[in-house]
C-alpha cells in the first residue's frame, strides 16, 4: 500500500510539472505574425524569383548600375544544319522543347520547297537529342525514309510554332501547333491555322481552320498557366506589317481579336518610336515565354532594310539581330537596353537613341562575311530551357542579308540552329565596383531563407534589413551579415550564425544590398527550415 502510495505522489508530480511547462512554453519569436492589409500597408508583397530588368523592386541605386548581360553563343555552332540527302533546303522556322517525359530535347523545324506552287510553302522535320547539343534526325516518314513528320493539306504551310501542352485533356492534341497558310493557294487568303498531334510525329489539321488572322512569321503558342489561357505571339494583320500582336484562347480555336504590343508601330515613320528610328528599325517578330512569373521576350529588330547597294560604312543595313523586351502580365511589354528596361514614359526622351539601341543588342548577328550568322539571328520558339543554372536559347542564323540576291551574298543564303548560353536570371544584373548599395522598394515576403544569385568573387557582397520606417532591425544590420565572397547561383544569407529570416518575414523590410567588385543577378524567398512547436491542451 506504501509503494502504491509513493508511486501515485511521483506520477502527480510529474503530470504537474508537464502541465507546467506546456503553460510555460512560448513559440519562437518571429514564427506567428499578423498580416491584414494594415499591417502590409504600401510594401510590395513578392512571390517567387526578384530580377532586375526593370525597377519595380528597386528603390535606390547608389554606385551601383544596372547591366544588360549578352549570353554566349556555342563555340560549335551551327549544331543544326542541312546534312542529308533528302533535305532540299536548310532549317528555318524552329521549335525546341526538352521533353521532361522522355527525357530528351526535341526539335521541329521547317524548310522551304523548292518546286513550291505558292510563293513561300514548307514541310516540317523533326530531330532529337539526348544533350541539346547533338541531333539525330530519325526516319519518321517510312514511305520517303525521311524525318519529315508534317505537310498541312492546306497549300502554303509556312513558319510553323509547336508546343507540348501540359494541360491537354485529349491525348491525341497533345502537341499543338500554330502555321500559316493560304486556303485558296493565293497570298490574299494567308492566314494562321492549327494542328495537333499526341506525339509530336502524326499531326491532324484542325476541322475549322482559318482560326486566326493574317500572319506570314512564326506563330509563338503556348499555355500560360498565370492566365489559364492559350497565348500566340505573332505578326500583325491583315495587311501585313511587321508589328508583333498577341492574341488568346480558352480552347486553342476560338481567339481574341488581335492587341498589338511594342507600340509605337515601327512602320509608321511619324510614330516611330526614337529607339527604332536611327537605323530604320521594325519588328519583324517576337519569341515570349513565361519566366518565373514574368515575361522574356526576344524582339528580332530588323535594321535598315533595303535592295539597293551597301556602302561599307553602313554594313548594319538588311540585318536583324535579337534585343531583350521584359514584361510583368504579359501583355503591357518593355523595351530594354544597357541598364534595363526602359519606361515608356521615356521612350520620347532626348538621349542618345542611336548609342542606346546598339547597346540593346542582346544576341548579336557574328561578324561581317565571317561568321555563320553574319546576316542574321532569330530566336527560336521554345519555353526557356534550363540547363545545369543556365538558360539555353536556340535561334537561326543566316549567312546572307535579309534581301541577299539584292547585295550579292549568297543565294539562296544558307541557315542552321545555334546555340547561345545566358547565366540563371542572368538578363540584367546590378554591378558595382569599388562599392555601391541596391536598396529595395519595401516588400513583404513569406519565407525563412533569402537565397541570393550573385557573383562576389574578387569582392563582396553584404545584407541589411531595414524596416518600413528605414532603420535597421537589430541583428540584421550589414555589420552582423556574413559577407558573400564567391560566385553562385545559390547563396544563403546569412546574419551572425543565423540563416534562418523568420524574424523579418511576414512584415514590411527593405534590403540594402553592399556590393564590392560584385554582380548581382537575382534574390529569391525560400522555405528551408521545419518550424515545428510542440501544442498543448
Amino acid at each position: 500500500m506504501l509503494i502504491r502510495l509513493i508511486f501515485l505522489s511521483s506520477l502527480t508530480a510529474c503530470l504537474c510539472c508537464a502541465t507546467a511547462q506546456a503553460q510555460a512554453l512560448k513559440a519562437p519569436p518571429g514564427l506567428l505574425k499578423d498580416i491584414n492589409d494594415k499591417t502590409v500597408g504600401d510594401a510590395i508583397v513578392i512571390n517567387g524569383k526578384q530580377l532586375f530588368i526593370d525597377d519595380y523592386i528597386i528603390g535606390d541605386l547608389k554606385g551601383a548600375t544596372k547591366v544588360l548581360n549578352q549570353p554566349v553563343k556555342h563555340p560549335k555552332n551551327p549544331l543544326m544544319i542541312r546534312d542529308k540527302p533528302w533535305e532540299r533546303d536548310d532549317p528555318d522556322y524552329t521549335s525546341v522543347i526538352y521533353d521532361k517525359d522522355e527525357r530528351i530535347f526535341k526539335m521541329w523545324y521547317a524548310m522551304h520547297v523548292p518546286d513550291r506552287k505558292v510563293d513561300s510553302e514548307q514541310v516540317l522535320g523533326y530531330a532529337t537529342s539526348k544533350d541539346g547539343l547533338h541531333w539525330t534526325k530519325p526516319i519518321i516518314n517510312q514511305r520517303d525514309k525521311t524525318n519529315i513528320v508534317f505537310h498541312s493539306k492546306l497549300p502554303g504551310f509556312l513558319a510553323p510554332g509547336v508546343f507540348k501542352d501540359p494541360v491537354a485533356r485529349d491525348p491525341q492534341k497533345r502537341y499543338k501547333m500554330l502555321f500559316s497558310a493560304c486556303q485558296d493557294g493565293t497570298p490574299k487568303t494567308l492566314s494562321t491555322n492549327a494542328a495537333y498531334s499526341p506525339d509530336g510525329i502524326h499531326w491532324t489539321d484542325e476541322p475549322q481552320n482559318p482560326i486566326i488572322p493574317y500572319s506570314d512569321v512564326q506563330s509563338c503558342p503556348f499555355w500560360d498557366a498565370r492566365r489559364g489561357r492559350y497565348v500566340a505571339y505573332l505578326r500583325y494583320g491583315p495587311p501585313n506589317s511587321r508589328i508583333c500582336s498577341v492574341t488568346e484562347s480558352e480552347d486553342f480555336v476560338h481567339w481574341s481579336p488581335k492587341t498589338t504590343i511594342l507600340w509605337p508601330a515601327p512602320t509608321n515613320e511619324g510614330l516611330k518610336s526614337k529607339m527604332d528610328r536611327p537605323f530604320n528599325t521594325k519588328h519583324y517578330a517576337m519569341q515570349a515565354m513565361p519566366y518565373r512569373g514574368m515575361y522574356i521576350g526576344f524582339l528580332w529588330t530588323y535594321h535598315g532594310e533595303t535592295i539597293q547597294p551597301i556602302p561599307n560604312d553602313k554594313l548594319w543595313m538588311d540585318k536583324t539581330d535579337q534585343q531583350l523586351v521584359f514584361s510583368r502580365n504579359g501583355r503591357t511589354w518593355l523595351r530594354v537596353a544597357a541598364n534595363g528596361a526602359i519606361p515608356w514614359h521615356e521612350m520620347d526622351d532626348n538621349r542618345d537613341w542611336k548609342k542606346t539601341t546598339k547597346d540593346a543588342v542582346f544576341i548579336p548577328y557574328g561578324r561581317h562575311k565571317k561568321d555563320w550568322d553574319w546576316g542574321a539571328v532569330g530566336a527560336c520558339h521554345q519555353p526557356l530551357l534550363i540547363v545545369d543554372d543556365q538558360i539555353w536559347i536556340y535561334y537561326r542564323g543566316y549567312t546572307g542579308r535579309h534581301w541577299a540576291k539584292y547585295h550579292g551574298d549568297k543565294f539562296p543564303k544558307t541557315r542552321g540552329i545555334g546555340l547561345a548560353r545566358l547565366r540563371l536570371d542572368g538578363f540584367v544584373s546590378v554591378n558595382a565596383g569599388a562599392e555601391g548599395t541596391m536598396t529595395t522598394r519595401t516588400l513583404l515576403f513569406i519565407g525563412d531563407t533569402l537565397e541570393v544569385n550573385a557573383n562576389a568573387e574578387g569582392g563582396s557582397i553584404v545584407v541589411e534589413a531595414l524596416d518600413a520606417a528605414g532603420n535597421v532591425i537589430k541583428g540584421f544590420s550589414k555589420d552582423d551579415s556574413i559577407a558573400i565572397t564567391s560566385d553562385s547561383v545559390r547563396h544563403v544569407l546569412k546574419w551572425t550564425d543565423k540563416d534562418d529570416c523568420r524574424l523579418i518575414q511576414g512584415r514590411p523590410i527593405r534590403l540594402r544590398f553592399h556590393l564590392k567588385k560584385a554582380k548581382l543577378y537575382s534574390f529569391t524567398p525560400r522555405i528551408r527550415h521545419k518550424h515545428y512547436v510542440q501544442s498543448y491542451d
